[in-house]
C-alpha cells in the first residue's frame, strides 16, 4: 500500500530538513507522496517542488496555520489543485509573527535574560523566527540547560516571556484558504480539547464554515482515537487524511510514521480534490487565478 504523508514540516518553519532533503527523504521512506505545510508560510514550496519535480516524485505545496478556537487550533491548507489555484496570500500573518518575536524580545529583556536579535535570526536560518530559535538561544546563553526547559519556565504558555500572537478565527481561515482554491484540512483534532461527546457537532460547524478534509491518522492519536475520528469523519462527509507531523530531528517521530500506521492510501487525494470542488461550488465557485 502507497501512502501520501499531507503533513510535515521543514527548515522554512521549525523542521531541520531542507525541502530537498524532505523529497528524498520521503522516497526513501517508500511514500508516494508528500506535502510540506510550514507553519504560516509557503516559501519553502519552491524548492521542495522543484527537488520533487527533478525526481518524478508527487509533492504538493502547503501550510499550517495557527487559529483562535478553544484555545490554538492547527488548520492545514494543501494545494491539491495548482491548475486551478492562486498563491495564498500569508502576508498578514508574517506581519503579526514578527510583531511576537519583537514583544518577546523585550520580554525576555525585561526578565534579565536577553537574546541577541542576530544570533536568533542566524539560528532560524532561512526559515521563519520562531520559540524555538529563541529557545536555542536561551541555551547557548546559558539561561537553560535545554530548549524544553526554555518553554517550561519562559517561553510556554503562562509562562512570564509568553507573549500572545493574533490568530485567525475558523471562517477567517477557511475563508482565506477557499478564496485561494486551496483544500483546508483540520490538523490533529485531538487538540481541539473538546469532551468527546462534542466532536459531531463541533466538526458539523466547521464543515458548514468550508472545512474539507480531517486529520484522522497522526502520532498524537491513539488507534482507538484514529478509529473514532476515521468514523466521524465518514459520517459527517469529510475525507479523512494522515499526517506524521515530521519535523526531522525536533520531534521524535519517523517520516515512515504513516506508512506504517494509516491504512489510508493514495487515493485520498483525489478525494480531497473532489471535496474541494465541493466545498468551492457551495462557496460560489473556483476563485479567479
Amino acid at each position: 500500500m502507497r501512502n501520501i504523508d499531507f503533513h510535515c514540516h521543514s527548515t522554512f518553519s521549525d523542521g531541520t530538513l531542507e525541502p530537498y532533503q524532505l523529497v528524498a527523504a520521503a522516497a526513501s521512506a517508500g511514500l508516494a507522496g508528500l506535502a510540506l505545510t510550514d507553519h504560516d508560510t509557503v516559501e519553502g514550496a519552491g524548492p521542495f517542488l522543484e527537488a520533487a519535480r527533478r525526481k518524478g516524485f508527487l509533492a504538493l505545496a502547503g501550510t499550517e496555520l495557527s487559529l483562535e478556537y478553544k484555545g490554538i487550533t492547527h488548520l492545514l491548507g494543501l494545494d491539491v489543485a495548482p491548475e486551478s489555484s492562486r498563491p495564498l496570500d500569508l502576508g498578514f500573518l508574517q506581519k503579526c509573527r514578527a510583531e511576537r518575536n519583537e514583544s518577546l524580545h523585550r520580554a525576555l529583556e525585561s526578565l534579565g535574560r536577553p537574546v541577541d536579535r542576530q544570533r536568533v535570526a542566524e539560528l532560524a536560518g532561512e526559515g521563519q523566527t520562531g520559540k524555538p530559535h529563541f529557545a536555542l538561544a536561551m541555551v547557548e546563553r546559558g539561561y537553560v540547560s535545554s530548549r524544553q526547559e526554555a518553554f517550561e519556565l519562559y517561553l510556554g504558555l503562562g509562562r512570564p516571556a509568553y507573549v500572545r500572537k493574533r490568530r485567525l478565527s475558523p471562517p477567517e481561515a477557511l475563508g482565506l484558504m477557499l478564496g485561494a482554491g486551496w483544500c483546508p484540512v483540520l490538523a490533529h483534532p485531538v487538540t481541539l480539547r473538546i469532551p468527546i461527546e462534542e466532536y459531531p457537532e463541533t466538526l458539523k460547524r466547521w464543515k458548514g464554515w468550508g472545512l474539507v478534509g480531517l486529520e484522522v491518522y497522526h502520532p498524537d492519536h491513539h488507534p482507538l482515537l484514529s478509529a473514532f475520528f476515521r468514523e466521524l469523519a465518514d459520517r459527517i462527509g469529510l475525507v479523512p487524511t494522515c499526517g506524521s507531523d515530521f519535523h526531522g530531528a525536533n520531534k521524535e517521530v519517523p517520516l515512515t510514521w504513516v506508512r506504517d500506521n494509516s491504512t489510508l492510501t493514495a487515493a485520498v487525494l483525489d478525494r480531497l480534490r473532489e471535496g474541494l470542488r465541493a466545498a468551492l461550488s457551495r462557496d460560489g465557485g473556483v476563485p479567479a487565478a
